[in-house]
């Protein structure tokens, strides 16, 4: 189960500029590509009666809302030698190392584990 404390760096994650372009992006060409072929004969002929207009936006929602999970997790994953992308606190899965990253760092190996480090949120 996800800690509070997690799903707040998730938040954060999600909340910055660039996963929100991102994720509109894939938004619009997914969500008007599932409209049209969903509802394309009313969108076409502009029967707004017909169309379902709930689908219509959670059509738009889901494609967003997976880009934007899927790019927090990413973002979450602290590999070695890559950029922390904010500032944590991580733990090693294996030996139980900590350490503070402050966003900008490179992530480290651990001293015990080294090229075996699993860096996780503490």
């Amino acid at each position: 189960m996800i800690s509070l404390q997690h799903f707040k760096k998730y938040c954060e994650i999600a909340v910055t500029p660039a996963v929100v372009r991102r994720a509109l992006k894939i938004s619009l060409i997914v969500g008007t590509t599932l409209n049209l072929i969903n509802q394309g004969e009313m969108l076409i002929s502009l029967d707004i009666e017909h169309l379902h207009i709930l689908k219509l936006l959670l059509t738009y929602a889901v494609p967003y809302g997976v880009t934007t999970y899927t790019a927090a997790a990413l973002q979450l994953e602290f590999q070695i030698g890559t950029q922390a992308t904010l500032d944590v606190d991580l733990i090693c899965k294996n030996c139980g190392e900590e350490i503070h990253l402050t966003r900008g760092d490179i992530i480290p190996e651990s001293k015990t584990c080294g090229l075996n480090t699993q860096w996780r949120l503490k």
